[in-house]
Protein backbone atom coordinates (compact mmCIF):
# COMPACT_ATOMS: atom_id res chain seq x y z
CA UNK A 1 0.00 0.00 0.00
CA UNK A 2 1.38 3.23 -1.08
CA UNK A 3 2.05 5.79 1.31
CA UNK A 4 0.98 9.37 0.97
CA UNK A 5 3.43 11.72 1.21
CA UNK A 6 3.24 15.33 3.73
CA UNK A 7 1.82 18.32 1.74
CA UNK A 8 4.23 21.09 2.27
CA UNK A 9 3.24 24.85 2.54
CA UNK A 10 3.64 25.68 -0.86
CA UNK A 11 1.93 22.68 -2.10
CA UNK A 12 -0.97 24.22 0.09
CA UNK A 13 -1.01 27.73 -1.11
CA UNK A 14 -1.01 26.49 -4.84
CA UNK A 15 -4.21 24.52 -4.37
CA UNK A 16 -5.54 27.42 -2.85
CA UNK A 17 -4.88 29.54 -5.67
CA UNK A 18 -6.48 27.30 -8.29
CA UNK A 19 -10.26 26.42 -6.22
CA UNK A 20 -12.56 28.73 -7.85
CA UNK A 21 -14.22 31.24 -5.00
CA UNK A 22 -17.75 29.78 -4.50
CA UNK A 23 -18.90 31.45 -1.48
CA UNK A 24 -19.33 34.94 -0.56
CA UNK A 25 -17.59 36.57 2.25
CA UNK A 26 -19.48 36.33 5.35
CA UNK A 27 -17.88 39.75 6.37
CA UNK A 28 -18.61 43.06 4.28
CA UNK A 29 -17.28 46.39 4.59
CA UNK A 30 -19.08 49.54 6.15
CA UNK A 31 -21.51 51.23 3.69
CA UNK A 32 -19.89 55.09 3.83
CA UNK A 33 -22.43 57.37 5.88
CA UNK A 34 -23.72 60.12 4.13
CA UNK A 35 -24.32 63.53 6.09
CA UNK A 36 -27.36 64.58 7.39
CA UNK A 37 -29.08 67.70 6.22
CA UNK A 38 -30.44 69.91 9.26
CA UNK A 39 -34.37 70.28 8.02
CA UNK A 40 -34.72 66.55 7.81
CA UNK A 41 -33.08 66.28 11.24
CA UNK A 42 -35.78 68.40 12.22
CA UNK A 43 -39.01 66.81 11.55
CA UNK A 44 -39.21 64.11 14.52
CA UNK A 45 -39.22 67.17 16.55
CA UNK A 46 -42.12 69.46 14.86
CA UNK A 47 -44.06 65.83 14.67
CA UNK A 48 -43.83 65.54 18.13
CA UNK A 49 -45.23 69.08 18.73
CA UNK A 50 -48.29 68.62 16.53
CA UNK A 51 -49.49 65.23 18.48
CA UNK A 52 -48.79 66.64 21.48
CA UNK A 53 -50.98 69.68 20.73
CA UNK A 54 -53.25 67.43 18.81
CA UNK A 55 -53.81 65.51 22.11
CA UNK A 56 -54.28 68.57 23.84
CA UNK A 57 -57.39 69.81 21.80
CA UNK A 58 -58.95 66.64 22.09
CA UNK A 59 -58.73 66.28 25.56
CA UNK A 60 -60.18 69.80 25.97
CA UNK A 61 -62.63 69.07 23.59
CA UNK A 62 -63.74 66.33 25.06
CA UNK A 63 -63.40 68.10 28.46
CA UNK A 64 -65.69 70.99 27.34
CA UNK A 65 -68.38 67.71 26.13
CA UNK A 66 -68.13 66.48 29.38
CA UNK A 67 -69.02 70.26 31.47
CA UNK A 68 -71.59 71.12 28.57
CA UNK A 69 -74.08 68.62 29.87
CA UNK A 70 -74.93 69.66 32.97
CA UNK A 71 -74.23 73.24 32.50
CA UNK A 72 -76.95 73.25 29.69
CA UNK A 73 -79.20 70.29 31.84
CA UNK A 74 -79.15 73.28 34.25
CA UNK A 75 -78.99 76.92 32.59
CA UNK A 76 -80.28 75.80 29.07
CA UNK A 77 -82.61 72.21 28.93
CA UNK A 78 -83.09 71.02 25.38
CA UNK A 79 -85.48 68.08 24.78
CA UNK A 80 -86.70 67.28 21.64
CA UNK A 81 -89.46 64.53 20.92
CA UNK A 82 -92.60 66.49 21.99
CA UNK A 83 -96.12 67.25 20.45
CA UNK A 84 -98.09 69.60 19.40
CA UNK A 85 -101.38 69.40 21.86
CA UNK A 86 -104.98 70.72 21.22
CA UNK A 87 -108.23 69.91 22.12
CA UNK A 88 -110.01 67.18 21.07
CA UNK A 89 -113.50 66.82 20.75
CA UNK A 90 -115.72 63.72 19.96
CA UNK A 91 -118.79 64.92 18.32
CA UNK A 92 -122.42 63.62 19.00
CA UNK A 93 -125.98 64.64 18.58
CA UNK A 94 -127.86 65.36 21.75
CA UNK A 95 -131.26 64.04 20.15
CA UNK A 96 -131.32 60.10 18.17
CA UNK A 97 -132.70 60.28 14.62
CA UNK A 98 -132.05 59.19 11.26
CA UNK A 99 -129.23 61.84 9.66
CA UNK A 100 -130.88 63.63 6.73
CA UNK A 101 -127.55 65.19 5.86
CA UNK A 102 -124.04 65.94 6.39
CA UNK A 103 -122.50 69.49 5.32
CA UNK A 104 -118.98 69.20 6.04
CA UNK A 105 -116.53 66.78 4.59
CA UNK A 106 -113.45 65.02 6.10
CA UNK A 107 -110.70 66.67 7.48
CA UNK A 108 -112.78 70.07 6.46
CA UNK A 109 -111.95 73.18 8.25
CA UNK A 110 -115.06 75.23 9.93
CA UNK A 111 -115.81 77.73 12.12
CA UNK A 112 -116.99 78.43 15.56
CA UNK A 113 -121.33 77.55 14.76
CA UNK A 114 -120.93 76.02 11.33
CA UNK A 115 -123.44 73.40 10.60
CA UNK A 116 -121.72 70.05 10.64
CA UNK A 117 -124.94 67.29 10.03
CA UNK A 118 -128.72 67.19 10.25
CA UNK A 119 -130.77 64.49 11.75
CA UNK A 120 -134.26 64.16 10.17
CA UNK A 121 -136.43 67.15 12.08
CA UNK A 122 -139.80 65.91 11.22
CA UNK A 123 -140.99 64.69 14.86
CA UNK A 124 -138.90 67.29 16.53
CA UNK A 125 -141.40 69.77 14.29
CA UNK A 126 -144.46 67.42 15.57
CA UNK A 127 -143.52 67.86 19.13
CA UNK A 128 -143.16 71.49 19.18
CA UNK A 129 -146.43 71.63 17.53
CA UNK A 130 -148.32 69.20 20.43
CA UNK A 131 -146.32 71.85 22.87
CA UNK A 132 -147.76 74.66 22.13
CA UNK A 133 -151.14 72.91 21.45
CA UNK A 134 -150.61 72.27 25.29
CA UNK A 135 -149.07 75.81 26.20
CA UNK A 136 -152.74 77.09 24.44
CA UNK A 137 -154.61 74.78 26.48
CA UNK A 138 -153.30 75.08 29.26
CA UNK A 139 -154.31 79.11 29.15
CA UNK A 140 -157.60 78.67 28.39
CA UNK A 141 -157.82 76.56 31.71
CA UNK A 142 -156.21 78.85 33.18
CA UNK A 143 -159.10 81.66 32.16
CA UNK A 144 -162.19 79.30 33.01
CA UNK A 145 -160.44 78.85 36.35
CA UNK A 146 -160.24 82.77 36.80
CA UNK A 147 -164.02 83.26 35.56
CA UNK A 148 -165.38 81.11 37.91
CA UNK A 149 -163.96 83.35 40.88
CA UNK A 150 -166.50 85.97 40.43
CA UNK A 151 -169.07 83.56 41.31
CA UNK A 152 -168.13 81.62 43.87
CA UNK A 153 -167.29 85.01 45.90
CA UNK A 154 -170.68 85.73 45.06
CA UNK A 155 -171.72 82.76 47.03
CA UNK A 156 -169.70 83.53 49.70
CA UNK A 157 -171.31 87.30 49.87
CA UNK A 158 -174.54 85.42 49.54
CA UNK A 159 -173.70 82.89 52.37
CA UNK A 160 -172.38 86.55 54.95
CA UNK A 161 -175.68 87.96 54.10
CA UNK A 162 -177.99 85.00 54.95
CA UNK A 163 -175.64 84.53 58.47
CA UNK A 164 -176.49 87.96 59.15
CA UNK A 165 -180.17 87.56 58.79
CA UNK A 166 -179.49 84.81 60.82
CA UNK A 167 -177.77 86.42 63.63
CA UNK A 168 -180.30 88.76 63.58
CA UNK A 169 -183.17 86.63 64.09
CA UNK A 170 -181.58 84.73 66.75
CA UNK A 171 -181.39 87.58 68.78
CA UNK A 172 -184.67 88.53 68.55
CA UNK A 173 -186.13 85.69 69.29
CA UNK A 174 -183.63 85.02 72.33
CA UNK A 175 -185.63 88.39 73.40
CA UNK A 176 -188.50 87.50 72.88
CA UNK A 177 -188.14 84.38 74.71
CA UNK A 178 -187.01 85.93 77.69
CA UNK A 179 -190.51 87.39 77.73
CA UNK A 180 -192.04 84.57 77.39
CA UNK A 181 -193.66 85.53 74.06
CA UNK A 182 -192.25 82.43 72.13
CA UNK A 183 -191.46 79.37 72.77
CA UNK A 184 -189.15 76.86 73.29
CA UNK A 185 -189.14 75.04 70.24
CA UNK A 186 -189.03 78.78 68.01
CA UNK A 187 -185.77 79.96 69.95
CA UNK A 188 -184.01 76.27 69.52
CA UNK A 189 -185.24 76.42 65.71
CA UNK A 190 -183.68 80.16 65.55
CA UNK A 191 -180.14 79.16 66.80
CA UNK A 192 -180.38 76.40 64.26
CA UNK A 193 -181.19 78.54 61.49
CA UNK A 194 -177.83 81.17 62.25
CA UNK A 195 -175.58 77.93 63.00
CA UNK A 196 -176.58 76.53 59.58
CA UNK A 197 -175.88 80.28 58.20
CA UNK A 198 -172.77 80.33 59.73
CA UNK A 199 -171.75 76.87 58.17
CA UNK A 200 -172.33 77.67 54.44
CA UNK A 201 -170.23 81.12 55.11
CA UNK A 202 -167.51 78.19 56.12
CA UNK A 203 -168.31 76.50 53.17
CA UNK A 204 -168.27 79.15 50.71
CA UNK A 205 -165.29 80.36 51.41
CA UNK A 206 -163.37 77.05 51.34
CA UNK A 207 -164.81 77.24 47.76
CA UNK A 208 -163.19 80.46 46.95
CA UNK A 209 -160.42 78.79 48.06
CA UNK A 210 -160.00 75.60 46.26
CA UNK A 211 -161.10 77.50 43.09
CA UNK A 212 -158.33 81.02 42.95
CA UNK A 213 -156.04 77.57 44.11
CA UNK A 214 -156.89 75.31 41.11
CA UNK A 215 -156.75 78.96 38.88
CA UNK A 216 -153.34 80.32 40.19
CA UNK A 217 -152.02 83.50 39.21
CA UNK A 218 -153.28 84.85 35.95
CA UNK A 219 -149.95 85.68 34.69
CA UNK A 220 -146.90 83.78 33.56
CA UNK A 221 -145.98 82.71 37.38
CA UNK A 222 -148.79 79.99 37.19
CA UNK A 223 -147.02 76.83 37.37
CA UNK A 224 -149.01 75.25 35.19
CA UNK A 225 -148.51 78.25 32.45
CA UNK A 226 -144.72 77.62 33.34
CA UNK A 227 -144.54 73.76 33.14
CA UNK A 228 -146.68 74.37 29.43
CA UNK A 229 -143.87 76.63 28.69
CA UNK A 230 -141.25 74.30 29.72
CA UNK A 231 -142.35 71.60 27.58
CA UNK A 232 -142.41 73.63 24.90
CA UNK A 233 -138.86 75.07 25.40
CA UNK A 234 -138.00 71.79 25.90
CA UNK A 235 -139.54 70.78 22.32
CA UNK A 236 -137.82 73.78 21.04
CA UNK A 237 -134.32 73.09 21.67
CA UNK A 238 -134.73 69.18 20.42
CA UNK A 239 -135.78 70.56 17.29
CA UNK A 240 -132.41 73.55 17.70
CA UNK A 241 -130.67 70.33 18.40
CA UNK A 242 -131.26 68.40 15.42
CA UNK A 243 -128.65 70.34 13.54
CA UNK A 244 -125.63 69.74 14.93
CA UNK A 245 -122.64 72.84 14.97
CA UNK A 246 -118.91 72.94 15.37
CA UNK A 247 -118.14 74.13 18.98
CA UNK A 248 -115.15 76.15 18.04
CA UNK A 249 -112.64 77.14 15.14
CA UNK A 250 -111.40 74.05 14.23
CA UNK A 251 -111.24 70.68 11.60
CA UNK A 252 -113.20 67.86 11.36
CA UNK A 253 -111.32 64.77 11.29
CA UNK A 254 -112.22 60.77 11.67
CA UNK A 255 -115.74 61.59 9.90
CA UNK A 256 -117.60 57.91 9.64
CA UNK A 257 -121.79 59.33 8.66
CA UNK A 258 -123.52 59.20 5.68
CA UNK A 259 -127.25 60.64 5.13
CA UNK A 260 -129.73 57.43 6.45
CA UNK A 261 -127.22 56.51 9.19
CA UNK A 262 -129.26 56.83 12.59
CA UNK A 263 -126.90 58.53 15.05
CA UNK A 264 -128.01 57.67 18.95
CA UNK A 265 -128.34 60.74 21.57
CA UNK A 266 -124.57 61.06 22.68
CA UNK A 267 -122.76 58.85 20.18
CA UNK A 268 -119.67 60.28 18.84
CA UNK A 269 -119.86 59.95 15.01
CA UNK A 270 -116.82 62.27 14.12
CA UNK A 271 -113.97 64.02 16.01
CA UNK A 272 -113.23 67.75 15.90
CA UNK A 273 -110.01 69.57 16.48
CA UNK A 274 -109.70 72.77 17.91
CA UNK A 275 -107.85 75.67 16.15
CA UNK A 276 -105.63 76.27 19.02
CA UNK A 277 -102.46 74.88 18.17
CA UNK A 278 -100.58 77.65 20.68
CA UNK A 279 -99.33 74.36 23.45
CA UNK A 280 -96.47 71.64 22.96
CA UNK A 281 -95.52 69.12 25.93
CA UNK A 282 -92.06 68.07 26.11
CA UNK A 283 -90.50 65.58 27.64
CA UNK A 284 -87.43 66.48 29.87
CA UNK A 285 -85.23 64.44 32.31
CA UNK A 286 -85.12 64.90 36.08
CA UNK A 287 -82.23 66.64 36.28
CA UNK A 288 -83.14 68.98 33.55
CA UNK A 289 -85.58 70.69 35.62
CA UNK A 290 -83.61 71.51 38.63
CA UNK A 291 -84.49 75.33 37.73
CA UNK A 292 -87.16 75.25 35.32
CA UNK A 293 -90.00 76.83 37.24
CA UNK A 294 -93.68 78.09 35.20
CA UNK A 295 -92.91 81.13 33.69
CA UNK A 296 -89.61 80.69 31.80
CA UNK A 297 -89.04 82.06 27.99
CA UNK A 298 -88.80 79.20 26.15
CA UNK A 299 -87.82 78.65 22.48
CA UNK A 300 -89.63 76.53 20.22
CA UNK A 301 -89.01 74.56 16.95
CA UNK A 302 -90.85 72.05 14.87
CA UNK A 303 -90.06 69.14 11.72
CA UNK A 304 -92.57 71.00 10.06
CA UNK A 305 -90.78 74.43 10.00
CA UNK A 306 -87.15 74.19 9.57
CA UNK A 307 -85.31 76.92 10.66
CA UNK A 308 -87.37 78.62 12.22
CA UNK A 309 -87.68 79.75 16.20
CA UNK A 310 -91.06 80.56 18.18
CA UNK A 311 -90.74 82.22 21.76
CA UNK A 312 -92.90 80.36 24.08
CA UNK A 313 -93.50 80.21 27.81
CA UNK A 314 -92.87 77.28 30.35
CA UNK A 315 -96.98 77.01 31.52
CA UNK A 316 -96.79 74.46 33.58
CA UNK A 317 -94.51 71.26 34.88
CA UNK A 318 -96.22 67.57 35.67
CA UNK A 319 -96.98 66.74 39.05
CA UNK A 320 -96.62 62.98 38.27
CA UNK A 321 -95.90 60.20 36.12
CA UNK A 322 -97.03 56.76 36.04
CA UNK A 323 -94.27 55.06 38.36
CA UNK A 324 -94.35 51.38 35.77
CA UNK A 325 -94.97 49.23 39.38
CA UNK A 326 -97.29 45.71 38.57
CA UNK A 327 -99.32 43.95 41.15
CA UNK A 328 -99.53 40.14 41.31
CA UNK A 329 -102.27 38.70 43.32
CA UNK A 330 -102.79 41.98 45.26
CA UNK A 331 -98.86 42.27 46.27
CA UNK A 332 -96.25 44.94 44.59
CA UNK A 333 -93.88 42.76 42.10
CA UNK A 334 -90.30 44.12 42.65
CA UNK A 335 -88.16 45.52 39.26
CA UNK A 336 -86.12 43.22 37.97
CA UNK A 337 -83.58 46.01 36.67
CA UNK A 338 -79.93 44.88 37.19
CA UNK A 339 -78.13 48.03 34.92
CA UNK A 340 -75.99 50.13 37.44
CA UNK A 341 -77.46 53.31 35.35
CA UNK A 342 -81.09 52.74 34.55
CA UNK A 343 -83.04 54.96 31.93
CA UNK A 344 -84.31 58.27 33.13
CA UNK A 345 -87.33 58.92 34.04
CA UNK A 346 -88.95 61.76 31.91
CA UNK A 347 -91.55 64.85 33.22
CA UNK A 348 -94.14 66.44 30.57
CA UNK A 349 -93.50 69.87 30.54
CA UNK A 350 -96.45 72.02 29.20
CA UNK A 351 -94.83 74.97 26.88
CA UNK A 352 -97.51 77.50 25.46
CA UNK A 353 -96.21 79.67 21.97
CA UNK A 354 -96.54 83.28 22.39
CA UNK A 355 -97.99 84.37 19.24
CA UNK A 356 -99.78 81.12 17.74
CA UNK A 357 -100.89 82.83 14.56
CA UNK A 358 -97.21 83.22 13.52
CA UNK A 359 -97.12 79.06 13.14
CA UNK A 360 -97.38 77.87 9.65
CA UNK A 361 -100.37 75.66 8.20
CA UNK A 362 -98.41 72.77 8.08
CA UNK A 363 -97.50 72.68 12.49
CA UNK A 364 -100.35 70.30 12.93
CA UNK A 365 -101.66 68.36 16.52
CA UNK A 366 -99.25 65.86 16.73
CA UNK A 367 -96.59 67.61 14.88
CA UNK A 368 -92.77 66.98 16.56
CA UNK A 369 -91.51 70.02 18.15
CA UNK A 370 -88.46 70.41 20.59
CA UNK A 371 -88.02 72.79 23.07
CA UNK A 372 -85.22 74.90 24.50
CA UNK A 373 -86.07 76.33 28.05
CA UNK A 374 -84.15 79.77 29.62
CA UNK A 375 -83.51 79.57 33.10
CA UNK A 376 -81.05 81.90 32.59
CA UNK A 377 -82.03 85.11 30.17
CA UNK A 378 -77.94 85.93 29.28
CA UNK A 379 -74.71 84.32 29.71
CA UNK A 380 -72.50 81.99 27.72
CA UNK A 381 -74.56 78.77 28.04
CA UNK A 382 -77.83 80.04 27.23
CA UNK A 383 -75.89 81.93 24.47
CA UNK A 384 -74.23 78.57 23.15
CA UNK A 385 -77.50 76.83 23.44
CA UNK A 386 -79.13 79.31 21.27
CA UNK A 387 -76.94 78.69 18.13
CA UNK A 388 -76.90 74.93 18.33
CA UNK A 389 -80.62 75.23 18.62
CA UNK A 390 -80.32 77.36 15.49
CA UNK A 391 -78.15 74.49 13.85
CA UNK A 392 -80.97 71.97 14.77
CA UNK A 393 -83.68 73.74 13.32
CA UNK A 394 -81.70 73.87 9.59
CA UNK A 395 -80.63 70.29 10.21
CA UNK A 396 -84.24 68.94 10.84
CA UNK A 397 -85.52 70.27 7.47
CA UNK A 398 -82.79 67.30 6.15
CA UNK A 399 -85.00 64.87 8.29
Amino acid sequence: MAQLSPMTEGDIQAAAARRPETRPSLVQAPAPVEPIAGNEAAKPSRSRRKARVFGLGLLAVLGGAIAWYPLSDHQAPFAAGGSVMGDVTQVAARVAGPVAEVLVSDNSTVRAGDPLFRIDDTTFRMDVAQAEAQLDLTATNISSASAAIPATEAKVSQAEVALGTARDAVERTRQMHERGLVTEAQMTQAEGNFETARLNVAAAQAELERVRTQAGAIDDTNPNFRAANAGLEKARFALESSTVLAPADGHVSNLSLTPGQFVAAGSPVMTFISGDRGTVVVDYRENQLVNVQPGDKALVIFEAAPGRQFEATVESIAWGIASGRASNGGLAQSSTDTRWFPPARKIPVRISIDDPSALPGNVRLGSEAGALILTEADGIVPTIARGLLSVSSVISGFN
